[in-house]
């Protein structure tokens, strides 16, 4: 099985080169793509860079280099539901950016034309995760993420966001732009998010503060699901 891996930072991708192993580094411009194994899968782990044009091209790099079965966005996020808290870990069902907006054309808020108003995950792969990780803890949460570029902290973007989308319960700046590429070449999606911070006035210094942590569980996670893809 081939995977693909897209992490925005350093923090988030760094920590998975102790186990894929990389014996191969391939960069085009300044993206940096380690190519390693683990178990019997082939590991191709890019750092995007922050925002959805980053994400959206380290996305297609890795369809075109390598064809991978299916790409795994791990990470931080910031929480918009009270019962978040610091470093759970967020499995989605479905995810839409927040700043796309063609009301006025007859497309939901953040709908993209031709392309529907949430990606969903697949449902099979998720069903599967979630369900099995829930069994064994109470951190993993479920709900909608919201994309964009911004770097959400206040609770009057909060109020703002949760009008738009009462059921998002997280926020990040990547994910909404590798699920449209996703979708686009039916390459399968798998996103695990980590809260960093609660989004508020905080966030920045929470967001310092955390960032290691926040991609530690999304680690700890994406290594369960890449240790029992095969089961599926």
């Amino acid at each position: 099985m081939k995977i693909g891996i897209i992490g925005a930072l350093q923090e988030e991708i760094k920590i998975f080169t102790k186990i894929i192993n990389p014996f191969k580094t391939k960069i085009i411009q300044d993206y940096q793509i380690n190519i390693g194994k683990f178990k019997k899968s082939n590991i191709f782990l890019i750092q995007s860079g922050i925002g959805k044009v980053s994400a959206s091209i380290s996305t297609m790099l890795l369809i075109n280099l390598y064809q991978p079965d299916i790409i795994i966005n791990s990470g931080s996020a910031g929480s918009l539901s009270a019962s978040l808290k610091i470093g759970d870990i967020i499995l989605p069902k479905n995810i839409c950016y927040y700043d796309v907006d063609l009301t006025n054309f007859g497309y939901s808020y953040g709908q993209i034309p031709e392309y529907p108003k949430q990606f969903i995950i697949n449902k099979k792969i998720y069903k599967y995760f979630y369900e099995d990780y829930f069994n064994n803890t109470l951190t993993l949460k479920q709900g909608l993420i919201v994309s964009g570029d911004s770097f959400i902290n206040n609770n009057s973007d909060i109020n703002i966001l949760k009008n738009k989308f009462p059921t998002a319960i997280a926020v990040d700046m990547e994910s909404a732009a590798i699920a449209q590429v996703c979708y686009k070449f039916d390459i399968p999606l798998i996103v695990v998010k980590s809260i960093s911070d609660l989004s508020n006035e905080n966030a920045i210094f929470n967001f310092k503060q955390n960032i290691s942590i926040a991609s530690l569980h999304s680690f700890r996670f994406v290594k369960y699901i890449l240790e029992n893809l095969i089961k599926i």
